[in-house]
């Protein structure tokens, strides 16, 4: 999938409920970051959202859709419950 930039990313499936974010290094040069409502601070073990120039927008509670997974046959979209980032951002699913 492109983004509004045309760059590709896509959403590759680590486990059964678990997806990495990748994206090229060119579109993750700017980004928005942020924490949960109420958190002290920023926690990048449990991140609210985070959205790469040009989008995607990916926040706890929004869907992530069949589309935007690598290799994915089409499904129900998928819902964000989780958020971190180590090497790269994943994102928990219901």
């Amino acid at each position: 999938m492109k983004n509004r930039h045309g760059i590709e990313y896509t959403f590759v499936k680590v486990d059964d409920k678990l997806y990495r974010f990748d994206m090229a290094e060119e579109g993750m040069e700017y980004m928005r970051i942020g924490g949960k409502d109420n958190q002290p601070g920023i926690d990048y073990n449990d991140l609210g959202m985070f959205d790469p120039s040009g989008g995607p927008y990916v926040a706890v509670g929004e869907r992530i859709f069949w589309d935007e997974i690598q290799d994915a046959t089409a499904h129900s979209p998928l819902t964000v419950t989780r958020i971190y980032k180590e090497e790269s951002f994943f994102v928990e699913v219901a």
